[in-house]
Order: structure tokens, then C-alpha cells, then sequence
């Protein structure tokens, strides 16, 4: 009898961060089921083997399904929205959704299915902008107390937050077309280590938290942009 593969579900997995962690987590031969709204197989992953191992599947993080949250062992919550201004409430209830609600919604799903482990793409969180009356540092406030309740559910729970600064990286388009933006942001990096990170140094973080390579055992940790 072959070795069980992890199975891994990410929330907000056909996204920028999203696809590169299934990369990370299909080449290392786990599992991976990338839920979106759309659930669309990105475009400009069509000729990739390992894209085709994936399975894309549209949902909502807000909403989980339960049984397919019963099947995995790693949940990966993504969700997430820039922090732009917000001038009004339905903005500002928006973004406390995209950076907040929804992620909340799925790392307690999770509990209640069963997982075990979780990853949580944070934020660094500028001091400007801290406080509830900015819906962003909201939203992931409220997305980091989520995580902390869940690795307190018992021993065996595990959750891992990472918090980036700005992550750069190849952006594409819906239609599969690549967002040339790497040529200002990549050498900005080398200056301002402390603001940028690539998008595949995050994905390996993620994806070694998610199969526990690389990674502590502690039931509770966060990862800073500098240790990223």
C-alpha cells in the first residue's frame, strides 16, 4: 500500500499567490484542491503538467463546503484584498470581508471538519494604517485571532500565519496574459528587503508549513516578512 498523499485545500487558490502555492504543493506530490469563486482553471496554466493535477474547483471560503472539508488535512486560507482607502461603508465592509470575514469563516469551518493544520496569509501591517477604522488591518486582525483560536482547539492543532510585506512576482491577467510589473518591483526588493518579498519565496513558506518541511511544530506561529 503507496504512502497517502496530503490532501490540501486553498482558499483563494487560482489567485496570484494562490496558483504558486499549488505549484509548490503538486510538485511535492500532495493533493490539491484550489478553490474560487470562479473556479476557472487559470488560462495561463494550460500547458503545465502539474496544473492538470490540480483539481479547480469554484466555492466560496465564506460559505465552505463541509464535505470536502471532511476529505482534507491542511487547510490554506488566502483571501485577500489591497489595502486601499476605503470612503464609504460598503467599501469598508468589502474589504473587512475579503481581508476577514471570509477567511474567519473558513479557518472555523476547518476546525469543526477536522483539519488539523492551517496557513494563514497575513500581513505586515503598516503603523499607519493600524486600528479599526482602516477595514484591511481589521480584517486581518480578526483573520489572525481566528487562527489563534483554532490552534487552541487541542495538542494536535497547528496554525501558521505568514506576514509579507509587499509580494511581488509575474501577475496575469484573466485572460492568461502576463502583467510585466517584475522589472520595477524585483530590483526595488534588493533595496527595501524589509517591504518586498518574491511571490515564490512565499509560496515555499506556505507550502512547507502546509506539509510541515522545513517548518516548526509549534501550534502556533507567525513568520515576519524578514524570516520569509
Amino acid at each position: 500500500m503507496g504512502v497517502k498523499k496530503t490532501k490540501v485545500i486553498i482558499y483563494g487558490g487560482n489567485g496570484f499567490v494562490g496558483t504558486h502555492v499549488a505549484k509548490r504543493l503538486s510538485l511535492a506530490n500532495a493533493k490539491v484542491v484550489a478553490v474560487s469563486r470562479k473556479g476557472n482553471f487559470p488560462k495561463h496554466l494550460h500547458e503545465e503538467d502539474w496544473a492538470k493535477r490540480v483539481s479547480w474547483k469554484k466555492g466560496d471560503a465564506n460559505q465552505p463546503d463541509m464535505e470536502l472539508l471532511a476529505t482534507c488535512d491542511v487547510v490554506v486560507c488566502l483571501v485577500g484584498s489591497p489595502p486601499i482607502p476605503t470612503f464609504n461603508v460598503d467599501a469598508y465592509e468589502q474589504q473587512l470581508f475579503m481581508n476577514g470575514t471570509a477567511n474567519v469563516s473558513a479557518i472555523e469551518a476547518a476546525g469543526k471538519a477536522g483539519i488539523k493544520r492551517l496557513v494563514l496569509l497575513g500581513a505586515k501591517i503598516p503603523e499607519s494604517i493600524q486600528g479599526d477604522r482602516f477595514a484591511y488591518a481589521k480584517g486581518k486582525r480578526l483573520s489572525l485571532e481566528a487562527a489563534l483560536k483554532f490552534s487552541e482547539l487541542s495538542k494536535e492543532h497547528q496554525a501558521t500565519i505568514l506576514q509579507p510585506g509587499g509580494i511581488y512576482g509575474t501577475r496575469h491577467t484573466a485572460g492568461g496574459m502576463p502583467i510585466p510589473i517584475n522589472w520595477v518591483l524585483a530590483p526595488l526588493a534588493k533595496i527595501m528587503p524589509s517591504q518586498l518579498v518574491s511571490v515564490d519565496r512565499v509560496a515555499d513558506r506556505i507550502a512547507d508549513a502546509a506539509l510541515c518541511a522545513n517548518s516548526d511544530t509549534v501550534a502556533f506561529s507567525v513568520i515576519a516578512n524578514s524570516h520569509i
